[in-house]
């Protein structure tokens, strides 16, 4: 299944996109630990996981030539926080409307909706300029 480079392109995302929840969530979970709210953590812990899911994607899941560009970064700043606001939004919708949803739950359900659109973000405006690597290269990415 994995011999598929669509298949593999997917499962990249989904590992670099777990990793920056991983990020998001335990920062999330250590400044909750240490005092602040969760409406006031959450920033905080949404900007850390934006720089580990950009050094992978790009990386790994949209393989980019060369050292990380200013430029780059702030295409995917740019994708990585209307993700954010999405993201936040949904996060903090729930908290409000349902006080007694704990903020790791939260956290899941905004992630999930807010993948879409940074998948397409990623995919068609940050890393748009990605080499074409045909399947059976080296590397085999779409």
């Amino acid at each position: 299944m994995l011999a598929d480079p669509r298949v593999r392109h997917i499962v990249h995302f989904a590992v670099a996109g777990f990793s920056a929840f991983a990020v998001d969530a335990a920062m999330l979970q250590l400044l909750l630990h240490f005092g602040l709210g969760p409406l006031v953590a959450r920033p905080f812990a949404i900007f850390t996981a934006m720089i580990v899911g950009w050094l992978i994607n790009r990386t790994w899941t949209f393989p980019m030539p060369g050292r990380p560009r200013l430029r780059e970064f702030a295409r995917y700043a740019a994708v990585a926080s209307i993700s954010s606001v999405i993201n936040y939004g949904v996060y903090a919708a729930i908290l409000i409307v349902r006080p007694q949803t704990l903020p790791f739950v939260a956290l899941v359900i905004a992630t999930a909706i807010s993948t879409i659109a940074s998948y397409s973000g990623y995919r068609f405006f940050t890393f748009r300029h990605r080499p074409k690597v045909h399947p059976a290269g080296p590397s085999g990415s779409p």
